[in-house]
């Protein structure tokens, strides 16, 4: 099973704002909390790294890590343009004990799905908090790639 689409078709939106650094703190803990963009890349990476004898399993890994890696510089420069400084980490500094570790192929499929699905309920609890329009269509737009991983995730549980 070749899976080779890891995100919607759909444009990201451009991003119009001017300065606004509470919205932008908004935005830190999808960016680079423990369970935002940058914990999400880390853990796709060390799953494609720990499964070698799943190479369609370990493809799907990097490329839904390229697809967070995009995520996280979008919300990067959101965070910028509304006035906030971009650190790798919400309430803390970021580090790798937020990577999650399970070597399991089929335990951490299902802990990718509610991982995803965890961070669309945060990404609409964001939304409901935003004054910025453009800022918004960008969340919403990113929901719909987390969507595309949930379903890529789901049908990679089928081999077992």
């Amino acid at each position: 099973m070749e899976i080779t689409k890891f995100a919607s078709d759909l444009p990201y939106p451009e991003i119009e704002v001017c300065g606004n650094v509470a919205q932008s703190k908004l935005l830190m803990p999808s960016y680079g909390g423990t369970g935002g963009e940058l914990t999400a890349i880390t853990t796709y990476c060390f799953q494609s790294y720990v499964t070698p004898k799943f190479p369609d399993i370990a493809n799907a890994m990097r490329g839904v890590a390229k697809c967070e890696m995009l995520h996280h510089r979008l919300l990067g420069e959101a965070i910028y343009k509304l006035g906030g400084y971009p650190i790798m980490g919400a309430r803390s500094y970021w580090n790798g004990s937020f990577v999650n570790y399970t070597l399991d192929p089929r335990k951490y499929l299902q802990q990718n799905i509610a991982a995803e699905e965890s961070a669309i309920v945060n990404y609409e609890r964001t939304i409901l908090n935003l004054q910025d329009e453009s800022v918004k269509m960008l969340l919403e737009r990113i929901i719909l790639d987390e969507e595309v991983h949930i379903k890529i995730f789901k049908e990679l549980l089928t081999m077992f």
